[in-house]
């Protein structure tokens, strides 16, 4: 029987039978799934070690490489308080959970960390979920055209931004059955979010909006679950 150690949060539990759970988490390494025997008794010593709002230590037993993984004991490394006392953190820490759960071919294990320590730091909990999302975008390869008119070039007269056209829109270009114009000061932010590697820090109702472009986008392209997007909208 091999015993391995692994560092991580959890993606996602799922029941299994009447007591145990099978639950994916993801590490630096990528993700690794198991099966928590037990886990769902009140009884359980690892339970509260395999919840949401933390990182753990994981601690599974396996006869090969390639065969199934079963819970031996989870211990914490770090709890994070911030989506305990507040819900629009707590959200905000399940949607960067839920879409990390939803990619195969990127592994956010970093960039969740470093968002949910800015969470727990107070940083504002949309301002945070942008930057995330801005970094998962620019991961698929999604980077939209930051400095100028997607459709012909101009720097001048910018009034919307697009994801399916490809970046900013100018007047000229644009078309009123497919985009929409936005203010000045959320284009600046925009442009101000893709052309930083650091999170920006905006005006709390200027983020809100940039984060309904950036998740109405993201939805389409990795199926976010509609509950997850608007937990956080009800949470603000």
């Amino acid at each position: 029987m091999i015993e391995r150690k692994y560092k991580g949060f959890v993606l996602s539990k799922t029941k299994y039978k009447d007591n145990d759970a099978i639950i994916n988490i993801l590490t630096s390494d990528g993700k690794v799934s198991f099966k928590a025997v037990g886990i769902n008794k009140i009884t359980s010593k690892n339970a509260s070690k395999c919840n949401f709002f933390m990182i753990s230590e994981f601690v599974l037993n396996f006869k090969s490489e390639i065969s199934n993984k079963t819970l031996k004991q989870a211990s914490i490394e770090k709890l994070y308080k911030k989506p305990y006392d507040d819900l629009l953190a707590s959200s905000c820490y399940l949607l960067i959970v839920s879409i990390l759960n939803c990619l195969d071919d990127i592994n956010g294990y970093d960039m969740a960390i470093k968002c949910f320590d800015m969470i727990e730091d107070g940083i504002y909990p949309i301002n945070v979920i942008n930057y995330f999302i801005k970094n998962v975008i620019e991961a698929l390869g999604y980077l939209p055209e930051n400095n100028k008119c997607v459709m012909c070039g101009i720097k001048s007269n910018i009034i919307s931004f697009d994801f399916e056209s490809g970046g900013f829109i100018c007047n000229k270009c644009f078309d009123k059955t497919r985009h929409i114009k936005y203010s000045k000061t959320i284009l600046t932010n925009i442009h101000n979010i893709f052309a930083s590697d650091d999170i920006v820090i905006i005006d709390k109702l200027d983020s809100v909006t940039i984060y309904k472009i950036f998740t109405d986008y993201l939805k389409e392209i990795i199926q976010i679950k509609e509950d997850n997007y608007q937990f956080v909208l009800k949470c603000l």
